[in-house]
């Protein structure tokens, strides 16, 4: 507080001195002079009451705010006339709390003269730092076969937006199995934060077992299995061949099927098990089948059949025509492709049939034998249970059940057909052939051939494909349809 009261003690201590003066040399009118001083003692000390200002605390200090984090001043503790007149303050000028910056407010307070008024700076400060936030773990497990995959990071602070684009990212080498992944930003104040996302590099890829031989074998009543084995093969810890158990028997005296598992572990105890199916026969089940190609099918009914595909300059205008139709189909496929397996996923989706023509069409390869044969329909069999979840049991022999392809492996085909009856499988030749594959070198010559072969008596298998670049069939499938439903043979 401003002492005013001192000058009136300064006048009092100076009007004592000079009446002992005064005494001391015996000068008359003493009490006068006193007189005046005391005048001039009350005259100073009411004006020093009238005058004294306000005490106000901590003025001469600059108010730092956090941005965000206030909504109004409160009156500065202040004194006046020795009492706590806080509450009489009134604070007068606008302070942005949510904007940076610095802000002049006015603190006026009451006196007997009038308002006193104080000025006041204040700084509305960002001495936050922003927060990462990390998406995903922040202890990352890495497969040592795949890249790192930045699971993503977010920035929240209490001022600045759009902070994320600001993310610096570094990487901090530890050891072989281990990385630490640094994040840092700045946002505009110049407050700094930085995550740190540790990764670790694991081993989770199985070893790969393949088996020597076939996946599915067949042997004869009563003769001897002989045990092909696997090998077995990490990608980081190598020839893990030895480490393969096998578990399962085979008994030859019995009718029956059989299996075999083959099961590795690597090193980080990531496991691989595969199966080998055996198939225990008779040598009295091999007679002849009769060819199913519609001989025992509804009279005057039409079955569109397509073999060779799918291919995506060809399959997709079939399907088109189909649809336009409505009429449904058989096709049975080849292995395919990415792209070729969205048509297959297709040809379910619009109400047709998804059939078995073989994981290869390589006749030598595929007729070589009855384990050969079986393997080659089963992978296939497989993949397609993959893609579109449906187990297909309709096949259709390459060059037919009663080719002349497999000549080089006499008997073959009698065998074959036994065969994929005993497990299950229904197969289909055709007894109408559109020769899209051979001798039709026109459309025109597509659509004779089907349409002069069509019977109201039978039913009417036909062979066409669509495989690549097959026009032919394209141009005619419209016209066959047409033909058929004119006369009234239903598909």
């Amino acid at each position: 507080m401003e002492l005013y009261f001192a000058e009136a003690i300064v006048a009092i201590i100076f009007a004592i001195i000079i009446t002992i003066v005064l005494k001391i040399k015996k000068i008359k009118k003493v009490s006068i002079s006193l007189g005046i001083l005391m005048v001039i003692f009350i005259i100073v000390l009411g004006g020093t009451y009238l005058l004294e200002k306000p005490q106000v605390a901590n003025i001469d200090k600059q108010l730092n705010f956090e941005v965000n984090q206030k909504t109004f001043i409160e009156a500065p503790k202040t004194s006046y006339h020795f009492k706590d007149v806080t509450n009489t303050v009134k604070v007068v000028g606008e302070v942005a709390f949510d904007k940076i910056g610095e802000y002049e407010i006015q603190y006026e307070i009451p006196t007997l003269i009038g308002t006193y008024k104080v000025n006041q700076t204040v700084d509305v400060v960002d001495t936050t730092a922003p927060e990462i936030i990390l998406k995903g773990e922040e202890s990352y497990q890495q497969s040592y076969a795949k890249e790192y995959a930045e699971p993503g990071y977010d920035v929240k602070d209490n001022y600045d937006e759009n902070l994320v684009d600001k993310v610096q990212i570094s990487k901090e080498e530890i050891g072989e199995t281990e990385y630490n992944i640094i994040y840092t930003v700045e946002d505009n104040s110049g407050n700094k934060a930085t995550k740190i996302r540790k990764v670790y590099i694991v081993d989770d890829v199985p070893p790969v077992i393949t088996l020597n031989g076939n996946e599915s074998m067949q042997i004869l009543l009563n003769s001897t299995y002989k045990e092909k084995g696997a090998t077995a093969i990490d990608e980081k810890d190598g020839d893990l061949t030895s480490k393969i158990e096998i578990t399962g028997s085979v008994n030859t005296s019995k009718e029956g099927t059989y299996a075999i598992t083959y099961k590795v572990a690597d090193n980080s105890n990531n496991e691989t098990t595969k199966t080998r199916k055996v198939v225990v026969y008779s040598k009295e089940k091999q007679k002849t089948v009769q060819a199913q190609n519609g001989t025992n099918g509804t009279k005057g009914v039409i079955y569109l059949t397509f073999d060779d595909g799918p291919t995506t300059s060809i399959t997709p205008k079939i399907l088109n025509i189909l649809k336009e139709k409505n009429v449904k189909a058989t096709f049975f496929i080849l292995n395919y492709d990415s792209n070729e397996e969205k048509l297959v996923k297709r040809e379910i989706e619009e109400g047709h049939t998804v059939a078995i023509h073989g994981y290869s069409h390589d006749y030598k390869k595929i007729y070589q034998s009855v384990d050969a044969y079986m393997s080659n329909i089963t992978k296939l069999q497989e993949k397609i249970k993959k893609s579109t979840g449906c187990n297909t049991i309709i096949t259709r022999f390459p060059g037919g059940s009663s080719n002349t392809v497999s000549r080089y492996n006499p008997g073959i085909m009698t065998r074959l057909c036994n065969e994929v009856v005993a497990r299950g499988y229904k197969y289909f030749d055709w007894n109408v052939s559109s020769g899209d594959a051979g001798g039709a070198r026109t459309s025109q010559d597509v659509y004779n051939n089907v349409t002069k072969g069509l019977k109201k008596d039978r039913a009417n298998v036909v062979l066409m494909h669509d495989f690549s670049g097959n026009t032919k069939t394209v141009n005619a499938l419209r016209d066959i349809i047409d033909y058929g439903l004119a006369n009234r043979i239903h598909f």
